[in-house]
């Protein structure tokens, strides 16, 4: 069996702390029968690098693919956790929850929470069918609260580290990445990674699903992990409107009088 370990990353400079801990995650994968080979992804953007990697994987002729995002820090034991729940789920993709460095109010999160969402009325594929994207239909989702359970069902969740087979992806329609573009600005909306994951759930109807027992560090100054959205508890939801006010509803600072101010 042949394991394919993937990132998007083309510039020639990468975390000192990914490094070092890659490189000890790869020494400490014996698993028997088993090959291991990296692969950095090529191309103009992130959509492009993520679609590269994972040929590179395919004509490696891997049998899984690991995608994890290099700017972050695994477990040393992340790859042998993640193939035995590849086999306990029957081949499901594989997922672990990545802390968000930042902020989106309008995704119903906390600042730095660790992000994957399932549907908020039951997992079906005619509901995951229904979405169109995060930044438009986001009321049909709820975070995942690692408190419900080790290991989780997931619709929608980003490529941190995401691991699958190739039965899976040479089942799914290319572009596997693509992102949407405004026509007139040509601003991409960040969802390259979340939408591929909606497609293996409604187009290949494959089960997703997310270990909430993996906890992973997204390197910024410093490694955010879970604990950091812990200290917004009390965090108002940034998505209901009866407490925040949508762009339209904002005043143009331009209508803002001084003695308002």
């Amino acid at each position: 069996m042949r394991l394919a370990v993937v990132t998007p990353w083309a510039s020639p400079f990468i975390w000192t702390k990914f490094s070092t801990n890659l490189a000890r995650m790869l020494a400490k994968f014996r698993r028997p029968g088993w090959e291991c080979d990296f692969f950095a992804g090529h191309g103009c953007d992130p959509a492009a690098r993520h679609n590269n990697m994972c040929l590179q994987a395919l004509q490696w002729d891997a049998d899984l693919i690991c995608i994890i995002g290099a700017d972050q820090v695994h477990p040393l034991d992340m790859f042998d956790r993640l193939i035995d729940r590849y086999r306990e789920t029957d081949g499901g993709v594989i997922s672990a929850l990545v802390p968000f460095r930042g902020y989106v109010p309008w995704q119903h999160m906390k600042p730095f929470q660790p992000m994957g969402w399932r549907i908020r009325n039951g997992s079906s594929t005619e509901l995951v069918k229904e979405f169109t994207g995060m930044d438009t239909t986001p009321e049909m989702f709820v975070p995942i609260d690692p408190a419900d359970g080790d290991l989780q069902r997931v619709d929608v969740i980003g490529s941190g580290v995401l691991m699958f087979d190739r039965e899976t992806i040479e089942a799914l329609e290319k572009p596997w990445f693509h992102y949407q573009r405004d026509p007139e600005t040509q601003q991409r909306i960040a969802d390259m990674d979340t939408k591929m994951v909606w497609r293996l759930r409604s187009e290949v109807q494959v089960d997703v699903w997310v270990d909430t027992t993996i906890k992973v560090t997204h390197i910024h100054d410093m490694e955010i992990d879970d604990t950091f959205s812990r200290r917004f508890a009390d965090w108002a939801d940034g998505g209901d409107e009866t407490i925040c006010k949508t762009e339209a509803e904002r005043p143009l600072a331009a209508e803002v009088s001084l003695t308002e101010a």
